[in-house]
C-alpha cells in the first residue's frame, strides 16, 4: 500500500507520485551527473573548524536547539513546582508561626482584638508572644520577633498571607487560585507567589473576612461576590460549588498615587495632542466610550478623564 492508499503494482504499470523515470530518447544513455554548472566539491579544501552557519552545521544546530528546550523546560518545572513557597527567613518564620498561633488564641479574647488597631494589638501581643515562645523554648532575634509579629497580626486581623502581596506596589494583580497555588501580576508578567495557606479552611476564612467588611457574605447557597478592599482595589470571590479547585479569589490593585492624563502622555500612552484633546472632549461634556480587553488600563484612563468634569457637575454612575 502506498502513501495515496493505492497498491503497488506489478511491472509497466504506471508509478504513483514521487517515483521519478528519466525520459526515453534516442541518444544513447549517458550518465546522469549534476552539470558542469555544479562542479563536484573538493572536500579536502573545506574548513576543518566547525562553521558559524546552523544551516551547515545541522548537527551543532540540533545539540543547540535541544540545550534551549531544555533551559525552557528546567525553568517551566521550577516555576510550575507544586512545592514553590517560601523560602529561608520566611520559611522559618512561617513555620514557627504555625506553632505559637494555637497557644496565642487560647490567651486572647477574638472580641476584644477585634476592637484594638493592629498597633495597638501588637504592643498587646509582644508579651503574650514571648511568654508562647518561652513555653515552646523558642530564641529568636529582635528581627525575627518583629516578622513574627506582623504575621500573627495580619493573621488575626488582616488577611493572612495576602497582607504581604498588597504591600508590594509592584504587584498589580493577584489571582489565588485554591491554597497551595497563587499567582501575581508584578510588573507586567506573571509568576507563583511565596505564599501559602495552611488549608482550604483558612482561605476561606480569609475570603469572609473580605466580604464581610462591604457587608457582603459568600457560602455555598451565594458561591460568588465581588467586593472592594479599603484602598479601592476590586475582589471577586469564587467558592465550590462553583470553584473546582478550592475558594478563588482575584484582586486587582489599582495605584495609590492618582494616574493623570497628563502622566499618561509622559509616560508615552498617547501624544500630547491626544491628550489635549482628551481634556477638551472631558470638560466639554462629550460622550466617550472606553473599551478594551483585561488589563488594558479602561479603570485608569476612566479615572484620569473624571478629573476633567467639572466640581459643580453631577456624576451618576
Amino acid at each position: 500500500m502506498s502513501a495515496f492508499g493505492r497498491k503497488n503494482g506489478p511491472a509497466g504499470i504506471k508509478p504513483g507520485f514521487g517515483i521519478a523515470r528519466p525520459m526515453q530518447g534516442g541518444a544513447p544513455k549517458e550518465e546522469i551527473r549534476g552539470g558542469d554548472q555544479f562542479p563536484p566539491l573538493d572536500m579536502t579544501a573545506l574548513p576543518t573548524e566547525a562553521p558559524l552557519d546552523p544551516l551547515s552545521a545541522p548537527t551543532s544546530q540540533m545539540q543547540r536547539n535541544a540545550d534551549a528546550m531544555q533551559r525552557l523546560s528546567d525553568r517551566a518545572n521550577a516555576e510550575h513546582a507544586p512545592d514553590a513557597g517560601p523560602q529561608g527567613f520566611e520559611a522559618s518564620v512561617h513555620k514557627i508561626k504555625e506553632q505559637v498561633l494555637p497557644r496565642l488564641l487560647e490567651r486572647v479574647d477574638p472580641e476584644a482584638a477585634a476592637t484594638l488597631t493592629k498597633d495597638e494589638l501588637a504592643e498587646e501581643f509582644r508579651p503574650i508572644i514571648m511568654e508562647v515562645l518561652a513555653e515552646l523554648k523558642f530564641t529568636l532575634n529582635r528581627r525575627e520577633q518583629f516578622a513574627l509579629e506582623k504575621v500573627l497580626v495580619d493573621e488575626l486581623l488582616g488577611l493572612g498571607p495576602l497582607e504581604e502581596l498588597l504591600a508590594d506596589p509592584d504587584v498589580t494583580d493577584i489571582m489565588v487560585n485554591g491554597p497551595e497555588q497563587t499567582y501575581i501580576e508584578k510588573k507586567g508578567k506573571l509568576q507563583i507567589a511565596p505564599i501559602k495557606f495552611r488549608d482550604e479552611e483558612h482561605l476561606f476564612q480569609i475570603a469572609q473576612r473580605i466580604v464581610n467588611k462591604v457587608g457582603r457574605r459568600v457560602d455555598q447557597t451565594t458561591p460568588l461576590a465581588d467586593a472592594r478592599l479599603p484602598d479601592g482595589s476590586r475582589v471577586n470571590v469564587i467558592v465550590p460549588p462553583l470553584s473546582l479547585r478550592g475558594t478563588a479569589i482575584s484582586i486587582r490593585k489599582f495605584s495609590a498615587k492618582p494616574i493623570t492624563i497628563d502622566m499618561l502622555a509622559g509616560w508615552g500612552a498617547m501624544s500630547p495632542k491626544m491628550a489635549t484633546a482628551l481634556k477638551i472632549a472631558g470638560a466639554c461634556r462629550f460622550n466617550i466610550v472606553i473599551s478594551g480587553g483585561t488589563g488594558s488600563g479602561k479603570t485608569t484612563m476612566l479615572n484620569a478623564l473624571s478629573k476633567m468634569i467639572d466640581p459643580g457637575e453631577r456624576v451618576l454612575t
